[in-house]
Formats: C-alpha cells, structure tokens, sequence
C-alpha cells in the first residue's frame, strides 16, 4: 500500500503542474449574478488626428490634370507606387506643417483627416477646376510585444483599431500570457503613460483603450506559472520513470520474500 500511496502521489504532482485555470484564460468574463447574458455598452470617441512626424499620402485629381504635371493626375490615370511610405508621402515637420506644390506651407496639427482634406482642396481650387484630395495617413503603426504569436510592429490601414483588432493582428496571446497584466504605453506629448489592462473584464471594451492610437505598445507579460509549465514535460518524464522503477522495485522485492 505504501508503494501505490507514492506512485499515486507522483502522477498527482505531474497532473497538477500542467494545469492551468480556464478562468485566468477566457476574455471578457461575464458576471455571473447578471440575469441576462446579453450586454451593451458605449465604444468612447476616438478620432484620427495629424500630429507632428506623422507621413502623409496625398493625391490630387483634376479634370485638367495635363496643366499640372507632376502635381495632379486623373482617376483613369493613376500610377502604382511602389516606393516606402517615407519615399511617396509628405511628412508633417515638427511645427505640424507640410509643404505642397503651388499652395506652398499648411499647418494640419489636430485636423481630422477629413479637415485636412477639404483644407487642401480649397487651397488648390485657386489653381486648377474641381480638384479632389484623398489623403491618408501612413504612419499609423502600433508594436504588439511579449507573449503574443506574432510579435511586431504594425501598420494600421484604417483610420480606427481596437485594441482587440490589436491582438488579433499578432495572432493572440499565447497559452503563457498573463491575461491580467497587459500594459499599453501611450505617447502623451513628450513623455508616456502606461495603462493597465485586464483581459478577464469587460474594461478594454468602453475604457481609454478601446481604440488604439498611433504609435501604441501593447507589452503581454508572462505568466508565473510558465517556469513550471515549460519544465511540465520533463517533470512527467521522470515522474513516469520514477514510478515505473518504484513499481518494478515492489514486484522484485515481493518476488524474492519467502
């Protein structure tokens, strides 16, 4: 019985040090004393801005797009550009200003997108007829580090990410992820904060990190348990091989008794 009571023992162990919690793993836990399963909630605002050092991609289009060669094109016309975005696009200087053929320098800092495409527009009504503007931003990247599948930096084709859109474009956290302690490190001016997220709540549904900004880092700890999650493997080796020699010591020693 002694010798049973320790193997049992040691396949309990290494059973134990591979388990982890279901609820420490799942994404927006519902409460359980709600009474309907079915939420809502309010997404807060957020609207894309052109900041400083940001890059900008601007197309003019004419219908007398053959008297500005160079500057405006027509929608019949246009050219694949394979060139970086730092190559093709306008890049907002420091004091929040570009600089564009004919019109010379516009300050952007803080219009929306929209804004500054109806601003630029009006500027070049004064040179050509009916001119268009499509503008877009290129430099709207964020950088998803730690236990994801896919660290990296990303760029955001759209003018809105949420933060889950954020994860989902690293492929997730991984099964080491600590789903409690994630940090997004926002660019506030000059200096940074840092804004703890839970992944268990509904929080990163409606708080300040619903929407990603541009240039956001989203850093996925790891888990205390990983040490003994990674090492699980070769504990359940040995513990297999420990119990197979106590088990053989028993049957040889019960063997030789008279």
């Amino acid at each position: 019985m002694k010798t049973l009571r320790i193997v049992f023992t040691l396949l309990l162990f290494s059973a134990i040090t591979g388990c982890t919690s279901l609820k420490k793993m799942n994404y927006i836990q519902d409460d359980p004393d709600a009474a309907d399963t079915a939420t809502t909630g309010t997404l807060p605002d957020f609207v894309l801005t052109i900041q400083p050092n940001d890059i900008l991609s601007i197309q003019l289009f004419t219908i007398n797009a053959e008297a500005f060669p160079g500057i405006a094109t027509t929608i019949d016309k246009q050219v694949i550009d394979n060139r970086s975005a730092y190559e093709k696009g306008f890049v907002v200087d420091g004091s929040g200003s570009i600089e564009l053929p004919l019109i010379g320098k516009l300050t952007l800092t803080g219009y929306t997108l929209s804004q500054a495409r109806d601003t630029i527009a009006e500027r070049y009504k004064s040179y050509m007829d009916e001119p268009i503007v499509i503008l877009k931003k290129l430099s709207f990247k964020i950088t998803v580090l730690g236990e994801v599948a896919k660290p990296g930096v990303y760029y955001v084709p759209n003018e809105k990410i949420t933060f889950f859109e954020g994860l989902g474009m690293a492929g997730d956290l991984t099964p080491y992820g600590n789903r409690k302690e994630i940090k997004v490190i926002r660019r506030d001016g000059l200096n940074y904060r840092e804004i703890k997220v839970d992944l268990t709540t509904k929080a990163p549904l409606h708080s300040e990190v619903a929407f990603l900004h541009p240039e956001d880092i989203i850093y996925v700890s790891t888990t205390k348990k990983r040490g003994a999650t990674t090492i699980s493997p070769t504990v359940g080796i040995i513990t297999s091989i420990l119990a197979t020699l106590t088990l053989m010591a028993a049957l040889i020693l019960r063997e030789t008794q008279p």
